[in-house]
């Protein structure tokens, strides 16, 4: 460990040229200070001068140093004329003040410089902000999202520094103090040295308490609140801690001090301003509206000490056939390819909002596919019993087919069940009712049937309900678990007849959709608060008309090929290879059963628990560029870059990765006019979005392979990628 602490800094008083501070904590031989000189020296420039500062009753004064015949010549060697340029400087234990080895006080201005410099150093050299990648984020105590934090412990290192540190802390110590309060012990060192070097109590040193950070505005804490205490917070970029603590207790404002500080409101106490330092890199926001989540990012909670795991790793993920499981095998078996499998439509007349995934359950019951019509049948026979009393039927046309496959059973017996719509159910007129069953076509997240079951808890206590749901989407298989917990408390019944999980789309997520139609909306002409003056080429104008008429055509999901036309799927599907479908079957597929099957394997590989798939801890999981080789239909392509999250496609983690990525799509614009370009514009349109990105380095080659002969739209989409460039260098 080092007997000093040495920085640069910019002295007030010598203009643009660096002045040298050896600092050290207790008093030292003059070879220790003449070695420290030779090291400095020997990387940097010549300093303008040399400050030696120490603490009162350590300090060496410039007399003893000019006396020191070996130093006065070394130094002279180094930098100059000792009574010229040397400034012997000594530290108030007491308020932390500067003087001069005469006893007078230094400037204010060369205080805060040296002070606030040596801080900095600190700052840059053991890096006090932590800074995630485009992978992953934090969640700070505050429940604050961000991409960046400081980190006030790691600055804590070494002693010597420390006691450099708590300088700046002595002036908000005080005789009468008996207790100090850190929001994390990770400071705790340095509030420590803080009370060592001040040493001057009415009673004995003050103890050291840490309290929970924000928890404490949430939970009961036994502050002590009189003048006996202090407050000592160690980062914040907002002082909300602060606040809410000034706010709840009844410290006044010079009872609680922050350390590291940017943007500190005017009325709260702060030690160290890093504001010049971070500037504006560093920015929070509420987890409603956060856009690294929006993206994909993984998160990482910051709590306690702050305590960070190892640094994120970045991996590629190849996709291979056997991720596609039995359960989505035998699933598309059955529903692939035969218009079940849709997209983007309401489930009823009667709902505002659509489906991202949705599934046509009336197709699916009048296919009468096995296993799945042979499931139905035995569940209406089963749960169909003598004491059922009322059949709630949900809106839309998959409910309605499954309660006529109900009816059909019942027969004339149907007369005798009272069958209501879910906004027809009132609670009294249920009162002590026999038996109930539910039918739903498909459930997303299964509130509708939590909203059901607590209006049906007046029935007669020995009669059951019977939840039958013809498709599951739940996301996994512990949502699938709590929901079935919840609904069949009291011996109920919860029957799926068919599971697939896949991604919730919820109405705040942003799909590769919205991204597209928040970028053409205001490039049409009619937007008023567009530009009104461009006008988009051909095919981009088509897409904007359909994203603007919300459109659900199952083979319109992607933007066509060079020539315009649909992109389609050739005969050879590895995930499907295994289903055996016959020609007649393969020539009915659409776009979206594409879409889902791609969906599907990347949402199970998402929930993957063996750290094999997209969910690694900690780790950023990247879909390799070499799967856009060994998928090269450009429908395949296409349902990747659109099923993939933002983190997934995110390139720029790691130079190597973003080169393998930019040669694939230089390879896909170069092909533009045949089969392994088809789905040009639809790479050119995520780099666009912002959904797939690589370094700036290698999206300047993209940009460079512009050429006239290339159709209109590629060329107007290139055309915005350089304006990218221009805007970040």
């Amino acid at each position: 460990m080092s007997d000093y602490f040495a920085f640069r800094f910019s002295d007030p008083c010598s203009g643009h040229r660096q002045s040298l501070v050896m600092f050290f904590a207790s008093r030292v031989n003059m070879d220790v200070i003449s070695k420290a000189l030779k090291a400095d020296v020997s990387k940097n420039l010549i300093p303008k001068n040399v400050y030696l500062i120490s603490f009162q009753g350590a300090a060496l004064t410039q007399e003893e140093c000019l006396k020191d015949a070996s130093f006065s010549r070394e130094f002279y060697s180094y930098v100059g004329d000792a009574e010229e340029s040397l400034r012997c400087l000594y530290v108030c234990r007491k308020s932390g003040a500067l003087f001069y080895c005469d006893g007078d006080i230094i400037p204010g201005d060369l205080s805060k410089a040296i002070l606030n410099s040596g801080m900095i150093s600190l700052f840059r050299s053991h890096g006090g902000l932590i800074v995630s990648n485009h992978g992953y984020h934090f969640v700070k105590p505050s429940g604050d999202h961000c991409d960046k934090f400081i980190r006030a412990s790691n600055l804590l290192v070494s002693s010597v520094e420390v006691s450099f540190l708590a300088i700046s802390l002595l002036p908000h110590i005080r005789s009468d103090l008996k207790r100090i309060y850190v929001d994390t012990s990770s400071v705790s060192f340095l509030v420590s040295l803080a009370i060592q070097l001040f040493g001057d109590f009415n009673e004995a040193p003050p103890s050291i308490e840490s309290f929970a950070s924000y928890a404490v505005l949430n939970e009961q804490f036994d502050f002590v609140e009189d003048r006996s205490s202090l407050v000592v917070i160690s980062a914040t970029t907002s002082g909300s801690l602060a606040k809410g603590l000034l706010d709840k207790q009844s410290f006044s404002r010079d009872q609680v001090v922050t350390l590291f500080h940017i943007n500190l409101p005017s009325n709260q106490v702060g030690v160290f301003d890093v504001g010049d330092e971070i500037g504006d890199a560093l920015k929070s926001s509420k987890a409603s509206n956060c856009d690294f989540c929006d993206r994909g990012s993984k998160l990482i909670r910051i709590a306690g000490d702050q305590f960070l795991p190892e640094n994120p790793k970045h991996e590629l993920l190849i996709i291979k056939r056997d991720h596609f499981g039995k359960r989505g095998q035998l699933f598309f078996r059955q529903f692939g390819a035969e218009n079940v499998l849709l997209w983007n439509m309401a489930a009823s007349q009667a709902e505002d909002s659509k489906e991202h995934f949705y599934i046509a359950v009336d197709r699916a019951v009048s296919l009468g596919v096995k296993p799945f019509s042979d499931v139905l049948r035995k569940n209406i026979r089963k749960h169909v019993s003598r004491d059922l009393a009322t059949i709630i039927v949900f809106n839309g046309p998959g409910a309605e087919a499954i309660n006529q496959e109900v009816r059909s059973y019942l027969g004339n017996g149907s007369d005798l069940i009272t069958w209501l719509k879910p906004d027809e159910l009132e609670e009294e007129s249920l009162q002590g009712t026999a038996s109930v069953l539910v039918i739903v076509g498909a459930i997303t997240s299964g509130r509708s049937l939590l909203a059901i079951s607590r209006k049906l808890r007046c029935i007669d206590p020995s009669a059951t309900i019977t939840y039958l749901v013809g498709f599951s989407k739940l996301p996994n298989d512990d949502a699938y678990k709590q929901l079935e917990k919840d609904l069949t408390l009291g011996g109920h019944d919860l029957v799926v007849l068919c599971h697939c999980s896949v991604p919730r789309i919820k109405e705040y997520t942003k799909t590769a959709w919205d991204s597209k139609k928040a970028l053409l909306m205001p490039l049409g002409g009619d937007d008023p608060m567009g530009d009104l003056s461009e006008i988009l080429p051909c095919q981009l104008s088509k897409r904007r008309e359909q994203l603007l008429a919300d459109s659900s055509d199952p083979q319109g999901l992607f933007l066509p090929d060079s020539n315009g036309q649909q992109l389609r799927l050739r005969r050879t599907f590895a995930f499907w290879s295994a289903l055996e479908f016959d020609e007649a079957r393969l020539s009915r597929v659409n776009q979206s059963d594409v879409y889902w099957t791609i969906q599907s394997v990347l949402h199970e590989l998402r929930n993957a628990s063996d750290n094999k798939g997209l969910a690694t801890p900690y780790h950023t999981t990247l879909i390799s560029p070499a799967n856009f080789d060994r998928y090269n239909d450009g429908v395949i392509q296409a349902c990747l870059l659109r099923s993939a999250h933002p983190v997934e496609l995110d390139y720029r983690v790691d130079a190597v990765f973003s080169r393998q990525m930019t040669d694939v799509i230089l390879s896909v614009i170069a092909n533009w006019d045949n089969a392994q370009g088809e789905a040009a514009l639809e790479f050119l349109m995520a780099l666009w979005t912002e959904r797939l990105c690589v370094n700036d380095e290698h999206l300047k080659e993209i940009v460079g392979c512009r050429d006239q002969g290339m159709p209109e739209d590629m060329i107007f989409i290139i055309d915005k990628l350089s304006g990218f460039i221009s805007e970040e260098g």
